[in-house]
């Protein structure tokens, strides 16, 4: 009789636990439906902004509060004119092989100068002697001879060394070009700031099928990310081994980042002027590999717009298509927009935003 008691018990206490762990699974559930419903009604308030399309463009609609909320502000688009922009490799060259065609010519000036006092030197002994001969006075015909001999050796080393001295002008007009050569030749002040390095030569090639005409200024772009103005000098006989182009020679201010045989990448204006306008590189937002703005259409109304940026100037993009001086466009709280949309629904880099 108690062993049936104490089964009954035992049987009573299982089922109890059953109990309560079904009615801890359906609290778990309540509060999880609870947590999952209250999520939703949150994640609707963040997303508040009404998305439609119109004309193949995305447009979203947002109230006062979600634009201040996303901390939206505009600038509007100015007009600006460009031309299209070219990279080509550079190298900054070496100031030796310019200092020594600068000792080269010297020496060999020199030289024709000190030939060219021996001979004036010779030439009066010579005259004088020549008069005295012919005035009957003191001189034999033999010293007269001797001083000839003298004055025609001499003429012989002031005619090679004026040879010597135009081979050593050709020279570094082959090495250099007729621009730098000159500054060897005349020893002027542009030399002068090369030699002391407080400016530089950069070799910069483009290719030889290239139909454009090199700029008279270009940018250079250093490893460091920073970037230089450079000036034309001239055309610049010599190949770039690497690149079978046409190579010209620019100078720049001397700046770390710039010592002899460092590799740089010369940015080049070339073609005529193009007209457009400038967006700033914080209005722009990427998605699905396409750049896009958004663009105040109206009031709390923004468009969601392509835009090119295969032409970039200082802080954004030059465009010449699309976007028009004096329209605005989101500059900041872009991304926030972005994701605002995508909260809403919205498919950010589809086609029905294709322009």
């Amino acid at each position: 009789m108690r062993r049936n008691s104490y089964a009954g018990l035992r049987s009573v206490r299982d089922f109890s636990v059953v109990l309560l762990v079904f009615a801890f699974l359906a609290g778990c559930n309540t509060v999880r439906d609870k947590d999952n419903e209250e999520g939703g009604r949150s994640l609707a308030k963040k997303a508040t902004a009404q998305v439609s399309i119109e004309k193949r463009q995305t447009i979203l609609t947002l109230d006062t509060s979600t634009r201040a909320r996303l901390g939206l502000e505009t600038a509007t688009l100015m007009a600006a004119v460009t031309r299209a922009q070219v990279m080509a490799p550079a190298v900054v060259l070496s100031v030796q092989d310019l200092a020594a065609s600068r000792n080269g010519y010297v020496a060999a000036r020199t030289k024709l100068e000190k030939a060219r006092v021996q001979t004036e030197v010779a030439r009066k002994e010579y005259t004088r002697l020549k008069a005295l001969f012919e005035q009957n006075q003191n001189v034999s015909q033999k010293s007269l001879q001797s001083t000839e001999g003298v004055l025609r050796a001499n003429e012989m080393d002031e005619g090679s060394a004026l040879e010597q001295l135009k081979l050593q002008e050709s020279v570094v007009r082959q090495e250099w070009g007729s621009v730098t050569a000159k500054w060897v030749i005349d020893g002027s002040p542009e030399l002068d700031r090369i030699l002391d390095q407080r400016e530089a030569l950069v070799q910069v090639t483009v290719p030889r099928s290239a139909s454009f005409a090199v700029p008279k200024a270009i940018s250079l772009k250093i490893s460091d990310g920073s970037q230089t103005e450079a000036s034309l000098v001239s055309t610049f006989p010599r190949v770039d081994p690497r690149i079978q182009g046409r190579s010209f020679l620019y100078r720049t201010r001397s700046q770390p980042g710039l010592a002899a045989g460092t590799n740089l990448v010369a940015n080049l204006s070339v073609g005529g002027s193009m007209k457009g306008v400038a967006v700033p590189a914080s209005a722009v937002v990427w998605s699905e590999g396409k750049a896009w703005v958004y663009l105040e259409s109206a009031k709390d109304r923004f468009t969601r717009r392509a835009v090119a940026t295969d032409v970039p100037i200082d802080a954004g993009f030059f465009v010449t298509q699309g976007f028009l001086p004096g329209e605005k466009v989101v500059s900041q709280g872009a991304q926030a927009l972005l994701s605002e949309e995508l909260l809403s629904g919205g498919h950010a880099g589809g086609t029905a935003d294709e322009d």
